[in-house]
């Protein structure tokens, strides 16, 4: 026995056997005690050690005191943004430099219609401000053809997104450095061409070099403006059954996929993999660092995600405030507002790609009339299945929140 009140290891009168066996009981129970903090020590620092498994140095991910503290952080990061470019004094021409914004696009989750913007703004550029754009989209729906430009085999492929100015890009963030996109400040050797200390002959006489981009070190940096848009997963899913529901689920309704799924029969509905991973937390995969997230937990899984949407994206955006997504899309990037000074072009937000009107699993391949909202049991496997999704749409609304916040701040010091 010993005495809690005093020194723990302090022993009572009558010491004998029971005594230490008391003693080394209760020394082992202190130990246990302050296990559970050093576990999560170990797990957090193994987290960030494994080579290759994180997309950004997590330690220069800022701290923050207080909500206020970060949005007034967020209120610099979304700064209106210029593109850099250089300029031709021969043809008076002017062209982006390469890998300045990135558009990365969930299926069903309005980016289709980000991508029209985003056309149209680009448009605008080479009509009124006769800009010469290299522009380049990849999406993973096409499957064949994005693993052959992924894996080298179109080379072509590769390096008109390596050269591409704005991409968009519909395919999992871990794939991005493959196709040359920079994640980090690394820099080509060309790049040294960028810099205005720079006596590099590597452009052209007849170029003038203007509207730069620098990292805190004060050079060049190829880290691309990111946006991303994400949506509810319940909302996502359902849509994309509805989109799909004949090419990619053979008219079978959406619980009994899921139950294919976790009894493994889902090669009898479908054995393509993109149209199973639509409903199977999508948007949390596309966001990892990983290339392999089998060994992941979900809290692994749920952090690696949230980081990446917070530190590398510039701005997120949410689909069901579409409306506001497209104002601070223009306040942040305002090359992309809706109206832009001396330009009769103006560019909206329109809605893409809508469920077919006949998606032909009726009767005599009539269309089967599929409500907005799937019915309780349906919603409940939806959310079953996508329960990461779900945390982590709930990090983007708390995000998208901080942003308005900060984007109003920004606003105010601006006038």
């Amino acid at each position: 026995k010993f005495s809690l009140g005093q020194n723990c290891l302090t022993m009572l009168p009558n010491q004998g056997t029971i005594g230490f066996l008391s003693l080394l009981f209760a020394f082992v129970l202190l130990l246990m005690a302050g296990l559970p903090n050093e576990k999560r020590e170990i797990e957090d620092q193994l987290l960030s050690d494994i080579d290759g498994r994180v997309l950004l140095h997590r330690e220069f991910e800022p701290e923050f005191i207080n909500e206020e503290e970060y949005i007034q952080y967020l209120a610099k990061k979304l700064s209106p943004k210029r593109l850099a470019t250089w300029q031709n004094n021969r043809t008076g021409t002017t062209t982006l430099q390469m890998q300045q914004f990135l558009h990365l696009h969930h299926m069903k989750t309005g980016g289709t219609s980000m991508d029209g913007l985003l056309n149209c703004a680009m448009r605008r550029l080479k009509k009124d401000a006769n800009e010469v754009i290299a522009y380049m989209n990849i999406h993973e729906c096409g499957l064949s053809h994005y693993r052959s430009c992924r894996d080298g085999e179109k080379s072509t492929c590769r390096d008109k997104i390596n050269t591409s100015a704005i991409l968009s890009y519909c395919a999992p963030l871990m794939d991005l450095e493959t196709f040359g996109w920079k994640s980090s400040d690394d820099l080509p050797a060309a790049s040294n061409a960028f810099s205005p200390e720079s006596n590099s002959t590597n452009i052209p006489n007849s170029m003038t070099v203007t509207n730069y981009r620098y990292s805190s070190e004060g050079i060049y940096t190829q880290k691309p403006h990111a946006v991303t848009v994400l949506r509810h997963p319940v909302h996502r899913v359902w849509s994309m059954f509805r989109f799909r529901t004949k090419a990619c689920y053979k008219c079978t309704p959406l619980k009994d996929i899921y139950t294919a799924i976790d009894i493994g029969n889902i090669s009898e509905i479908t054995t393509d993999e993109i149209c199973i991973s639509q409903l199977l937390n999508h948007q949390t995969h596309n966001l990892l660092s990983y290339s392999d997230s089998t060994n992941l937990t979900e809290r692994e899984m749920l952090e690696d995600a949230t980081y990446n949407l917070k530190n590398f994206f510039t701005m997120v955006g949410l689909t069901e405030e579409m409306n506001d997504t497209t104002t601070m899309v223009g306040q942040v990037f305002p090359w992309m507002n809706e109206t832009m000074p001396g330009s009769n072009i103006s560019c909206t937000m329109s809605h893409r790609n809508a469920s077919p009107k006949n998606n032909r699993c009726g009767r005599d391949g009539g269309h089967w009339d599929l409500p907005s909202e799937p019915d309780n049991e349906t919603r409940v496997a939806i959310e079953k299945h996508n329960a990461i999704d779900i945390k982590l749409y709930e990090e983007a609304v708390q995000q998208f929140h901080y942003q308005k916040v900060a984007l109003t701040i920004e606003l105010s010091d601006s006038e």
